[in-house]
C-alpha cells in the first residue's frame, strides 16, 4: 500500500512469523532500504532470507556487526559474515 508508513514497514520487517517473500518484497522497495532501522530489523528477522540479507549486512554499524555475529536468532551463515565484517573494519 504507498500510504504505509515507514514505522510500519520497521513493525513488518522486525515479524518473526512472516512469510519470506513479504520480507523479500520489502527489500526490494528502495525507498524503505534507505532507511536504517528497517535495514537493521530486517537482518535481525532469522526468517529474512540470506539472499536479501547477505548486501544489507555491509551497512551496518561495526556496534550492530558485533551484536549480530554473536546472536543465535540468525542464520549461521549471516553470524558468520557479520563476524568476518567485523573484524575487517575494526582493522581499518
Amino acid at each position: 500500500s504507498p500510504r504505509i508508513t515507514e514505522s510500519e514497514v520497521e513493525a513488518i520487517a522486525s515479524m518473526r512469523n512472516i512469510e519470506e517473500e513479504v520480507l523479500r518484497i520489502l527489500s526490494l522497495n528502495r525507498q524503505w532500504v534507505q532507511k536504517y532501522p528497517i535495514i537493521h530489523a530486517l537482518v535481525r528477522n532469522p526468517k529474512a532470507p540470506v539472499g536479501v540479507v547477505l548486501p544489507l549486512i555491509n551497512r551496518l554499524t561495526l556496534r550492530d556487526l558485533k551484536n549480530l555475529s554473536s546472536d543465535r536468532g540468525v542464520p549461521e551463515v549471516v553470524r558468520t559474515s557479520a563476524r568476518k565484517l567485523y573484524g575487517q573494519r575494526k582493522q581499518s
